[in-house]
């Protein structure tokens, strides 16, 4: 599936470009980018496009803080109905967890994640994720960098971040990024994130409309239900695709989906499922098929169920139908031969 991103996310890069003497229009069309998408704050584009078109940039009109230029003309709005639903909520934490909630909206790519593990140090974690060695550094600045404006819009234009931590090691000087955050930046780290204060999360925010927060919920709740019902598809299809290649792992998949595991993870939760029971449920489904058959070995359903040794699809078949391999086997074909005498049994 083909991550889209609203085209607000724009915003700033023809003035940009104009101002660094390029051609804005040549470059979104060597990314197949039709410029008049940009007049459109409904249309979309690839996000692989635009983190395509921004690396381009930056590297041919020498401009290697392009990301953080560019997030200099941006800020929570460029959500479109997503801010809205920030702004009238009641404080700075249910705004984010609102953010994180419907994110998709504006873009499936990015993962906002509101990290409260450590209390005395709550994480707003953004990512960008996309599958392969894509080059990202530009996209995950200027996404933090609207973070950063976010949480000035939120808590008023004094706020200021505990740090800034970063994955990468940091391709520019870390004064460039202590000019633009007011924090000192930590490279090599687990994420990229401004480190919060919980005091900054239970700030309420002033001009709350709650009916008009309502509103904007039901709005976007459909979208939510879907986007929600279409990842557990896709992580069953993930999951029946790798299966045969004993490689079915959440990190596979999630990297696949463009998530971080953790996110995958919690998203799965958030629909009263998880990864090992959707696992679980397809080998399940996969080996009533296979031993079915006939002619196939059992080593080779126990290898097409993404195990490497017999034995364990042994104990995986008794949990599942209290019997053997063999023994389903032969309760599976005498019912499809139709000559069970007590018709299927109970446990398949």
């Amino acid at each position: 599936m083909t991550a889209l991103i609203r085209t607000t996310s724009f915003i700033g890069f023809p003035q940009l470009v104009a101002q660094l003497g390029g051609d804005c229009a040549q470059l979104l069309r060597r990314f197949e980018i039709d410029p008049q998408a940009l007049d459109d704050d409904e249309a979309r584009v690839p996000l692989r496009s635009l983190v395509g078109v921004l690396e381009c940039a930056a590297n041919e009109l020498g401009c290697p803080d392009l990301g953080l230029r560019m997030a200099e003309h941006q800020d929570l709005q460029v959500l479109g109905p997503v801010a809205l639903i920030a702004r009238n909520s009641a404080t700075v934490g249910q705004a984010l967890e609102e953010i994180s909630r419907f994110i998709g909206y504006h873009s499936p790519g990015i993962d906002v994640q509101l990290d409260r593990g450590d209390p005395d140090a709550p994480r707003l974690v953004i990512e960008i994720r996309l599958p392969g060695s894509t080059r990202l550094r530009q996209m995950q600045e200027l996404a933090l960098g609207v973070g950063y404006n976010t949480m000035k819009l939120l808590c008023g234009s004094q706020f200021s971040a505990r740090s800034l931590l970063l994955s990468g090691a940091g391709s520019l000087p870390a004064a460039r990024y202590l000019r633009y955050f007011k924090t000192a930046a930590y490279f090599s780290q687990d994420c990229n994130a401004l480190v919060l204060s919980e005091e900054q999360l239970g700030r309420r925010i002033e001009q709350q409309d709650p009916q008009l927060h309502r509103v904007l919920l039901d709005y976007l709740r459909p979208f939510d239900a879907q986007a929600s019902a279409g990842l557990v598809r896709q992580v069953e299809n993930l999951i029946l695709r790798t299966l045969p290649t004993q490689r079915c792992r959440i990190s596979l998949i999630a990297e696949q989906l463009g998530l971080h595991e953790r996110v995958l993870q919690r998203r799965l939760v958030d629909l009263g499922t998880g990864f090992e029971a959707l696992l679980e449920q397809a080998r399940r489904s996969c080996a009533e098929r296979y031993l079915a058959e006939r002619h196939m070995p059992m080593s080779q359903v126990a290898g097409l169920l993404g195990y490497s040794e017999q034995s364990v699809f042994n104990r995986a078949c008794r949990r599942w139908f209290q019997d053997t391999p063999r023994a389903v086997r032969r309760q599976l074909l005498q019912r499809n031969d139709g000559s069970s005498p007590n018709g299927p049994p109970s446990h398949l």
